[in-house]
């Protein structure tokens, strides 16, 4: 199995920038769940793209997406140590742990896809304009 880093830090900064932007603009609400949730399908679709194929697409737009959600994690974790206290702390992070690694299902489905479509317009390219 190679995996392309490159792929997987692009999904990652594309998912996390997306959702500095969306955390800032968008108040977070039952109604705005669904665009809470799509700067990691983006990113995890990003990553897919890069890669050609629908299983490399997956394994790579789950990978940006877990890591992005785990940076997101350390650093809440990180403050809500300093400010709530340890007891409190290791139950967000474990709760987190879970959420974690439901992230990374959508994640590898948004990669798939991004996958899927690379693959596509690769097949469609023709000599013609590969030569240019």
């Amino acid at each position: 199995m190679d995996i392309n880093w490159r792929a997987v830090f692009v999904g990652f900064l594309v998912a996390v920038t997306l959702g500095l932007i969306v955390s800032w603009l968008v108040p977070p609400t039952q109604s705005t769940a669904f665009v809470h949730v799509l700067p990691g399908l983006i990113g995890g679709a990003v990553a897919g793209y890069m890669v050609a194929g629908v299983g490399d697409g997956a394994l790579h737009g789950g990978l940006a997406t877990v890591f992005g959600g785990l940076l997101t994690l350390v650093v809440l974790t990180v403050f809500a140590a300093l400010f709530t206290g340890l007891v409190f702390t290791l139950g967000a992070f474990i709760v987190g742990l879970v959420v974690l690694f439901g992230q990374a299902i959508p994640g590898a489905i948004a990669g798939a896809f991004g996958g899927w479509v690379s693959g596509r317009a690769e097949a469609r390219e023709t000599p013609a304009t590969e030569a240019r």
